[in-house]
Protein backbone atom coordinates (compact mmCIF):
# COMPACT_ATOMS: atom_id res chain seq x y z
CA UNK A 1 0.00 0.00 0.00
CA UNK A 2 2.72 2.61 1.01
CA UNK A 3 6.32 2.80 -0.85
CA UNK A 4 9.63 3.22 1.09
CA UNK A 5 13.13 3.57 1.37
CA UNK A 6 15.61 1.55 3.60
CA UNK A 7 17.37 4.02 5.62
CA UNK A 8 21.35 3.83 5.76
CA UNK A 9 22.97 0.54 5.16
CA UNK A 10 20.40 -1.70 5.94
CA UNK A 11 19.48 -2.88 2.86
CA UNK A 12 20.46 -6.37 2.14
CA UNK A 13 20.84 -8.75 -0.56
CA UNK A 14 18.52 -12.30 -1.66
CA UNK A 15 19.61 -14.96 -4.11
CA UNK A 16 19.42 -14.74 -7.54
CA UNK A 17 16.68 -17.27 -9.09
CA UNK A 18 19.71 -18.69 -10.88
CA UNK A 19 21.83 -19.81 -8.78
CA UNK A 20 24.86 -19.25 -11.58
CA UNK A 21 24.19 -15.62 -10.61
CA UNK A 22 24.83 -15.35 -7.44
CA UNK A 23 23.15 -12.76 -5.10
CA UNK A 24 20.86 -9.69 -5.60
CA UNK A 25 22.02 -6.88 -3.66
CA UNK A 26 18.06 -4.40 -3.00
CA UNK A 27 18.52 -0.85 -3.88
CA UNK A 28 17.58 2.37 -0.84
CA UNK A 29 13.76 2.46 -2.31
CA UNK A 30 11.20 -0.11 -2.41
CA UNK A 31 8.62 2.30 -3.50
CA UNK A 32 7.35 -0.56 -5.53
CA UNK A 33 5.01 1.50 -7.59
CA UNK A 34 2.42 1.19 -4.21
CA UNK A 35 -0.95 3.02 -4.48
CA UNK A 36 1.02 5.72 -1.81
CA UNK A 37 4.60 6.67 -2.64
CA UNK A 38 7.72 6.35 -0.98
CA UNK A 39 7.13 10.44 -0.33
CA UNK A 40 3.68 10.04 0.45
CA UNK A 41 1.79 10.98 -2.69
CA UNK A 42 -0.87 9.39 -4.41
CA UNK A 43 -0.94 7.32 -7.60
CA UNK A 44 -4.17 8.06 -8.92
CA UNK A 45 -5.00 5.35 -10.80
CA UNK A 46 -3.96 2.32 -8.59
CA UNK A 47 -5.24 4.68 -5.26
CA UNK A 48 -8.55 5.18 -6.70
CA UNK A 49 -8.82 1.70 -8.04
CA UNK A 50 -8.35 -0.30 -4.47
CA UNK A 51 -10.23 2.95 -2.84
CA UNK A 52 -13.18 2.22 -5.04
CA UNK A 53 -13.55 -1.34 -4.07
CA UNK A 54 -13.30 -0.65 -0.60
CA UNK A 55 -15.70 2.00 -0.17
CA UNK A 56 -17.85 -0.95 -1.86
CA UNK A 57 -18.07 -2.52 1.18
CA UNK A 58 -17.93 0.19 3.78
CA UNK A 59 -19.83 2.98 2.17
CA UNK A 60 -19.66 5.96 4.28
CA UNK A 61 -16.87 5.87 5.10
CA UNK A 62 -15.34 8.71 2.70
CA UNK A 63 -11.63 10.22 4.45
CA UNK A 64 -10.25 13.03 2.56
CA UNK A 65 -8.07 12.38 -0.43
CA UNK A 66 -4.39 13.32 0.54
CA UNK A 67 -2.74 15.62 -1.43
CA UNK A 68 0.80 15.57 -3.17
CA UNK A 69 3.01 17.83 -1.09
CA UNK A 70 5.25 20.31 -2.72
CA UNK A 71 8.81 19.45 -3.51
CA UNK A 72 12.23 21.40 -3.81
CA UNK A 73 13.73 20.83 -7.57
CA UNK A 74 16.08 23.09 -9.50
CA UNK A 75 19.34 23.00 -7.73
CA UNK A 76 22.47 21.76 -9.18
CA UNK A 77 25.26 20.92 -7.01
CA UNK A 78 29.03 21.02 -7.53
CA UNK A 79 30.82 18.84 -6.20
CA UNK A 80 34.47 19.40 -5.21
CA UNK A 81 37.06 16.69 -4.37
CA UNK A 82 37.41 16.32 -0.51
CA UNK A 83 39.91 13.36 0.58
CA UNK A 84 40.52 9.80 -0.29
CA UNK A 85 38.91 7.29 2.25
CA UNK A 86 42.57 5.89 2.53
CA UNK A 87 42.96 9.04 4.64
CA UNK A 88 41.87 7.31 7.31
CA UNK A 89 44.17 4.53 7.11
CA UNK A 90 46.16 4.49 10.74
CA UNK A 91 46.56 4.29 14.26
CA UNK A 92 43.41 5.50 15.02
CA UNK A 93 41.92 2.93 12.53
CA UNK A 94 43.91 0.28 13.33
CA UNK A 95 42.18 -2.96 13.67
CA UNK A 96 44.09 -5.97 13.66
CA UNK A 97 47.12 -7.04 12.21
CA UNK A 98 47.31 -10.99 11.25
CA UNK A 99 49.05 -13.36 8.91
CA UNK A 100 46.18 -14.11 6.62
CA UNK A 101 43.13 -11.40 5.95
CA UNK A 102 40.57 -11.72 8.93
CA UNK A 103 37.18 -11.51 7.40
CA UNK A 104 34.76 -8.27 8.31
CA UNK A 105 32.83 -10.47 11.27
CA UNK A 106 36.04 -11.54 12.98
CA UNK A 107 37.08 -8.00 13.06
CA UNK A 108 34.12 -6.68 14.70
CA UNK A 109 32.80 -4.64 11.31
CA UNK A 110 29.47 -4.90 9.95
CA UNK A 111 29.02 -2.36 7.39
CA UNK A 112 30.98 -0.39 5.16
CA UNK A 113 34.57 -1.08 4.58
CA UNK A 114 37.47 -2.42 5.92
CA UNK A 115 41.01 -1.58 4.40
CA UNK A 116 43.54 -4.57 4.60
CA UNK A 117 46.72 -3.65 3.68
CA UNK A 118 50.03 -5.84 3.11
CA UNK A 119 53.61 -3.93 2.88
CA UNK A 120 55.40 -5.49 0.13
CA UNK A 121 58.39 -7.54 1.95
CA UNK A 122 61.60 -6.81 0.29
CA UNK A 123 63.44 -9.90 1.10
CA UNK A 124 60.69 -12.14 -0.35
CA UNK A 125 61.96 -14.31 -3.04
CA UNK A 126 66.17 -13.75 -2.06
CA UNK A 127 66.60 -17.28 -0.88
CA UNK A 128 66.26 -19.69 -4.69
CA UNK A 129 63.04 -18.62 -5.32
CA UNK A 130 62.80 -17.35 -8.63
CA UNK A 131 59.06 -17.72 -9.07
CA UNK A 132 58.31 -13.63 -8.16
CA UNK A 133 59.70 -11.42 -11.48
CA UNK A 134 61.33 -8.86 -9.23
CA UNK A 135 62.98 -5.64 -10.42
CA UNK A 136 66.20 -5.76 -7.71
CA UNK A 137 65.62 -6.89 -4.38
CA UNK A 138 62.58 -5.00 -3.74
CA UNK A 139 59.38 -5.05 -6.26
CA UNK A 140 57.11 -6.85 -8.10
CA UNK A 141 57.36 -6.32 -11.53
CA UNK A 142 54.55 -7.31 -14.00
CA UNK A 143 53.60 -10.04 -11.76
CA UNK A 144 50.31 -11.92 -11.62
CA UNK A 145 48.00 -11.28 -8.04
CA UNK A 146 44.94 -13.57 -7.29
CA UNK A 147 42.61 -12.85 -4.91
CA UNK A 148 39.83 -15.64 -3.69
CA UNK A 149 36.58 -15.01 -1.90
CA UNK A 150 35.94 -11.31 -2.14
CA UNK A 151 32.96 -10.36 -0.95
CA UNK A 152 31.41 -8.48 -1.79
CA UNK A 153 33.34 -6.13 -3.50
CA UNK A 154 37.43 -5.19 -3.79
CA UNK A 155 39.22 -2.11 -4.78
CA UNK A 156 42.34 -2.44 -5.53
CA UNK A 157 45.42 -0.06 -4.52
CA UNK A 158 48.66 -0.40 -5.53
CA UNK A 159 51.74 1.74 -4.48
CA UNK A 160 48.74 4.09 -4.32
CA UNK A 161 47.57 4.00 -7.95
CA UNK A 162 43.83 2.48 -8.62
CA UNK A 163 44.50 -1.00 -10.65
CA UNK A 164 41.32 -2.83 -10.06
CA UNK A 165 37.81 -3.38 -9.23
CA UNK A 166 36.91 -7.12 -8.44
CA UNK A 167 33.02 -8.63 -7.84
CA UNK A 168 31.22 -10.96 -5.37
CA UNK A 169 30.69 -13.65 -8.33
CA UNK A 170 34.15 -14.15 -9.54
CA UNK A 171 35.45 -16.76 -7.44
CA UNK A 172 38.87 -16.33 -8.22
CA UNK A 173 40.01 -12.89 -10.05
CA UNK A 174 44.27 -12.82 -11.55
CA UNK A 175 45.50 -9.90 -12.79
CA UNK A 176 49.11 -8.07 -13.66
CA UNK A 177 50.58 -5.73 -10.91
CA UNK A 178 53.90 -4.01 -10.36
CA UNK A 179 54.13 -3.22 -6.76
CA UNK A 180 57.01 -1.81 -4.82
CA UNK A 181 55.58 -0.18 -1.40
CA UNK A 182 51.85 -0.78 -0.54
CA UNK A 183 49.32 -3.38 -1.86
CA UNK A 184 45.57 -1.63 -0.33
CA UNK A 185 42.86 -3.98 -0.63
CA UNK A 186 39.33 -2.50 0.23
CA UNK A 187 36.54 -4.49 0.68
CA UNK A 188 32.97 -3.32 1.25
CA UNK A 189 30.07 -4.97 2.39
CA UNK A 190 26.81 -4.64 0.56
CA UNK A 191 24.23 -6.14 2.42
CA UNK A 192 24.00 -9.28 4.35
CA UNK A 193 21.77 -12.00 2.45
CA UNK A 194 18.03 -11.53 3.80
CA UNK A 195 16.66 -15.36 4.31
CA UNK A 196 17.78 -19.15 3.65
CA UNK A 197 20.66 -21.62 5.09
CA UNK A 198 23.16 -19.07 2.70
CA UNK A 199 22.83 -16.75 6.22
CA UNK A 200 24.79 -18.69 8.19
CA UNK A 201 27.94 -18.59 5.43
CA UNK A 202 27.81 -14.84 4.26
CA UNK A 203 31.03 -13.39 5.51
CA UNK A 204 32.33 -10.49 3.98
CA UNK A 205 35.92 -9.29 3.24
CA UNK A 206 38.63 -11.63 1.52
CA UNK A 207 40.11 -14.96 2.20
CA UNK A 208 43.46 -14.49 0.71
CA UNK A 209 46.01 -13.02 -1.69
CA UNK A 210 48.85 -14.46 -4.08
CA UNK A 211 51.63 -13.20 -5.93
CA UNK A 212 52.51 -15.61 -8.92
CA UNK A 213 51.05 -18.14 -6.67
CA UNK A 214 52.58 -17.05 -2.95
CA UNK A 215 50.38 -16.29 -0.71
CA UNK A 216 51.16 -12.82 1.23
CA UNK A 217 51.09 -12.80 4.78
CA UNK A 218 51.02 -10.30 6.94
CA UNK A 219 48.16 -7.79 6.98
CA UNK A 220 46.88 -5.04 8.88
CA UNK A 221 43.57 -4.29 8.67
CA UNK A 222 41.84 -1.07 9.50
CA UNK A 223 37.94 0.45 9.36
CA UNK A 224 36.80 2.71 6.90
CA UNK A 225 34.50 5.19 7.98
CA UNK A 226 31.64 6.10 5.65
CA UNK A 227 28.78 7.45 7.89
CA UNK A 228 31.19 10.46 8.66
CA UNK A 229 34.34 10.52 6.73
CA UNK A 230 36.76 13.04 7.72
CA UNK A 231 37.37 15.88 5.86
CA UNK A 232 41.17 16.45 4.44
CA UNK A 233 42.50 19.92 5.79
CA UNK A 234 44.85 19.66 2.54
CA UNK A 235 43.61 18.42 -0.56
CA UNK A 236 46.85 16.47 -1.02
CA UNK A 237 45.68 13.95 -3.60
CA UNK A 238 43.75 16.02 -6.23
CA UNK A 239 41.84 14.18 -8.88
CA UNK A 240 44.31 14.52 -11.97
CA UNK A 241 43.95 12.48 -15.19
CA UNK A 242 47.58 12.32 -15.01
CA UNK A 243 48.17 8.31 -13.46
CA UNK A 244 48.07 5.04 -14.82
CA UNK A 245 44.61 3.88 -12.91
CA UNK A 246 42.58 1.14 -14.17
CA UNK A 247 39.06 1.04 -15.95
CA UNK A 248 36.00 -0.91 -14.90
CA UNK A 249 32.44 -1.07 -16.71
CA UNK A 250 33.84 1.14 -19.49
CA UNK A 251 34.81 3.83 -16.84
CA UNK A 252 38.40 5.13 -15.90
CA UNK A 253 38.63 4.37 -12.03
CA UNK A 254 39.82 7.43 -10.18
CA UNK A 255 43.83 7.81 -10.06
CA UNK A 256 44.64 7.24 -6.27
CA UNK A 257 41.53 5.23 -5.03
CA UNK A 258 37.73 5.70 -3.82
CA UNK A 259 37.03 9.59 -2.60
CA UNK A 260 35.27 11.44 -0.81
CA UNK A 261 33.45 14.71 -2.74
CA UNK A 262 31.41 17.43 -0.91
CA UNK A 263 28.95 20.31 -2.37
CA UNK A 264 26.94 23.30 -0.52
CA UNK A 265 23.85 25.11 -1.26
CA UNK A 266 21.62 27.21 0.58
CA UNK A 267 17.93 27.35 1.45
CA UNK A 268 15.54 29.87 3.22
CA UNK A 269 13.15 28.59 5.17
CA UNK A 270 9.90 28.60 2.74
CA UNK A 271 12.40 25.94 0.58
CA UNK A 272 12.70 23.49 3.33
CA UNK A 273 10.43 20.65 1.38
CA UNK A 274 10.97 17.44 0.40
CA UNK A 275 12.92 16.24 -2.46
CA UNK A 276 15.32 13.91 -4.43
CA UNK A 277 18.97 13.87 -5.21
CA UNK A 278 19.30 12.63 -8.62
CA UNK A 279 22.79 10.93 -9.32
CA UNK A 280 23.54 10.43 -12.86
CA UNK A 281 25.82 8.23 -14.44
CA UNK A 282 28.90 10.80 -14.34
CA UNK A 283 29.17 8.76 -10.95
CA UNK A 284 29.49 5.21 -10.98
CA UNK A 285 28.97 3.46 -7.39
CA UNK A 286 29.43 4.97 -3.31
CA UNK A 287 27.78 6.27 -0.89
CA UNK A 288 24.95 9.37 -0.66
CA UNK A 289 25.23 11.72 3.13
CA UNK A 290 23.09 14.86 3.55
CA UNK A 291 24.16 16.73 6.37
CA UNK A 292 25.44 14.19 8.30
CA UNK A 293 22.80 12.25 7.58
CA UNK A 294 23.66 8.35 6.03
CA UNK A 295 20.86 8.47 3.05
CA UNK A 296 22.07 5.36 1.77
CA UNK A 297 24.26 3.21 -1.27
CA UNK A 298 24.12 4.90 -4.59
CA UNK A 299 24.84 2.63 -7.83
CA UNK A 300 24.14 4.48 -11.63
CA UNK A 301 25.86 1.96 -13.13
CA UNK A 302 23.85 -0.75 -12.31
CA UNK A 303 20.48 0.99 -11.70
CA UNK A 304 17.22 0.81 -11.51
CA UNK A 305 17.37 3.52 -9.04
CA UNK A 306 18.84 7.23 -9.68
CA UNK A 307 17.00 9.20 -7.47
CA UNK A 308 17.11 9.08 -3.74
CA UNK A 309 14.14 10.47 -1.91
CA UNK A 310 15.47 13.50 0.97
CA UNK A 311 12.74 14.43 3.25
CA UNK A 312 12.58 18.27 3.95
CA UNK A 313 13.44 17.73 7.97
CA UNK A 314 16.39 16.35 6.86
CA UNK A 315 17.48 19.97 5.40
CA UNK A 316 18.18 23.24 7.00
CA UNK A 317 17.81 26.92 6.65
CA UNK A 318 21.37 28.42 5.53
CA UNK A 319 23.82 26.16 4.44
CA UNK A 320 23.53 22.46 3.60
CA UNK A 321 25.92 19.95 2.31
CA UNK A 322 25.93 16.86 0.49
CA UNK A 323 28.89 14.54 0.51
CA UNK A 324 29.17 11.60 -2.08
CA UNK A 325 31.76 8.48 -1.06
CA UNK A 326 32.49 8.11 -5.08
CA UNK A 327 34.43 4.36 -4.60
CA UNK A 328 35.01 3.96 -8.65
CA UNK A 329 34.56 6.66 -11.62
CA UNK A 330 33.53 10.67 -11.52
CA UNK A 331 33.41 11.48 -15.03
CA UNK A 332 32.12 15.01 -15.12
CA UNK A 333 32.91 14.83 -18.99
CA UNK A 334 30.20 12.75 -20.09
CA UNK A 335 28.02 15.63 -19.31
CA UNK A 336 29.47 17.33 -22.49
CA UNK A 337 30.04 14.53 -24.92
CA UNK A 338 28.01 11.52 -26.38
CA UNK A 339 30.04 9.34 -24.85
CA UNK A 340 27.83 5.61 -24.56
CA UNK A 341 29.07 3.33 -21.86
CA UNK A 342 30.30 0.34 -23.80
CA UNK A 343 29.43 -2.37 -21.03
CA UNK A 344 25.86 -0.70 -21.00
CA UNK A 345 22.73 -0.74 -23.76
CA UNK A 346 22.44 2.80 -22.78
CA UNK A 347 23.93 6.15 -22.62
CA UNK A 348 24.02 8.55 -20.05
CA UNK A 349 21.91 11.11 -22.15
CA UNK A 350 18.35 8.41 -22.23
CA UNK A 351 18.76 9.14 -18.34
CA UNK A 352 14.89 10.63 -19.12
CA UNK A 353 15.47 13.33 -16.23
CA UNK A 354 18.28 14.41 -17.28
CA UNK A 355 18.86 18.23 -16.01
CA UNK A 356 21.75 19.73 -18.70
CA UNK A 357 24.79 20.56 -17.15
CA UNK A 358 24.40 18.37 -13.87
CA UNK A 359 25.79 15.32 -13.03
CA UNK A 360 24.15 15.46 -9.50
CA UNK A 361 20.90 17.17 -8.52
CA UNK A 362 18.00 18.47 -6.79
CA UNK A 363 14.75 17.38 -8.32
CA UNK A 364 10.99 17.00 -7.76
CA UNK A 365 10.49 13.67 -9.57
CA UNK A 366 12.04 10.22 -8.58
CA UNK A 367 13.49 7.93 -11.15
CA UNK A 368 13.37 4.39 -9.52
CA UNK A 369 12.78 2.09 -12.84
CA UNK A 370 15.81 2.80 -14.84
CA UNK A 371 17.93 0.92 -17.10
CA UNK A 372 19.35 -2.16 -15.36
CA UNK A 373 23.20 -3.63 -15.97
CA UNK A 374 23.70 -6.44 -14.24
CA UNK A 375 27.13 -6.94 -14.57
CA UNK A 376 28.29 -3.76 -13.10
Amino acid sequence: WHGGSTPGLNTGASLADNPADGIVFSPQSYDFNAPVTEHGDIRPDKYWAVRNVTEKHFPGNKLPVPSNSLKLSGITLHPAFSSLITDQIGPASHLATSPLPLTMEELGVFEGVVAYQHEVDTTLGRKGDTTLRRRGDSTFEESVMSLKGVRDRAYVIVDGVFVKVLRRDEDTVNFTISASKTITILAENMGYINFGKEMKTDYKGIKSVTINGIELKHWMHYKIDVRKPPQAEKQTHPNSDGMAAGKFNGKQLLPNGPAVFTATFKLDGSQLADTFINITECWSKGYLIVNDIMVGRYWPDAGPQFTHYIPGVWLREGENTVTLIELQSYLPSLLSSNHSLSSHSHSYHSHPYHSPGACIYLTDTPFLDGPVNPRA
